[in-house]
């Protein structure tokens, strides 16, 4: 029995609080697998995250993470096996063990996303990085491989874009925006104080994309438009990992975007940066 199907036939027997939480969940599937647990029960009229893990533990599950998954599985529309269950990494795991269970997350998480992902919010944010004089992207930690991802790859096609690994540059950079001027702010928990700092002093000044794996965040909060992107956590690795790679791909697919968009332009920037390229290598 699926998990929707399961609230539907449970809920003439919840108490009040949990048949709100129910009747939510069951209308907003796609949103409630974004959501962080204080996110929810704000938005359903929970009276506290308490409220939440009753529900998700009348349901069976023993965390709101392993009730997000599987909504997000059955979502999805596929028989995934629980990564909780078959990709956890044990010290028992032996190195083939750990790879399998790795690139099964790496796989599961990217079909989770592919499912799940908003095409009008992709859609407005390549629109409003066509439409940007300048691009600073701001991202620390293991958000910052992506960001010079991003760096790299607007770069190839023309897009002048500003990127330091240095929070300190970023600060002065963002102290006196001008016009045109667009911030891609990158941080999985959507709660990195530098990001989200940043960000809150350039709003209203600059238009501010997201890329962030909690929709109820302050960076979320904060951003003019939010990409938000689903993962999860093993023992061993955290949802960082995972969510790292996920970023990547959404990178891709934006950069393809505007790459598509710009034509023959685009296509002349990008010949121009390989032989440009050509130059380094033997």
């Amino acid at each position: 029995m699926g998990l929707l199907t399961n609230i539907q036939q449970r809920i003439k027997d919840m108490p009040p609080i949990q048949t709100k939480i129910a009747t939510y969940v069951t209308k907003h599937s796609k949103e409630v697998v974004r959501m962080s647990i204080s996110h929810l029960a704000q938005e359903c009229g929970a009276k506290s995250e308490a409220s939440i893990v009753k529900f998700y533990r009348s349901l069976g599950f023993t965390g709101y993470h392993d009730f997000k998954v599987s909504l997000a599985t059955e979502i999805a529309g596929k028989d995934f096996h629980n990564p909780d269950e078959d990709s956890r990494i044990s010290s028992d795991d032996d190195l083939p063990s750990i790879r399998n269970k790795i690139f099964r997350s790496c796989m599961h998480v990217l079909e989770m996303n592919n499912s799940n992902i908003d095409d009008k919010v992709l859609d407005k944010a390549v629109s409003m990085l066509s439409e940007a004089r300048r691009i600073i992207i701001i991202g620390y930690g293991t958000s910052a491989v992506a960001c010079y991802d991003l760096f790299v790859k607007l770069s190839r096609i023309g897009i002048d874009c500003h990127y330091s690994t240095d929070a300190h540059v970023n600060a002065l950079t963002l102290s006196d925006p001008k016009e045109g001027d667009l911030l891609f702010a990158i941080s999985y928990s959507g709660e990195s104080k530098d990001v989200v700092f940043q960000a809150s002093n350039v709003k209203g000044l600059a238009p501010i994309i997201a890329l962030t794996g909690e929709s109820g965040s302050p960076l979320a909060k904060v951003a003019d438009l939010c990409i938000t992107i689903d993962s999860f956590e093993t023992s061993f690795h955290t949802d960082a990992m995972v969510g790292r790679i996920v970023q990547i791909a959404v990178i891709d697919i934006l950069f393809t975007s505007l790459a598509v968009r710009g034509g023959d332009h685009a296509l002349a920037r990008l010949t121009r940066a390989r032989q440009g390229l050509s130059f380094i290598k033997f």
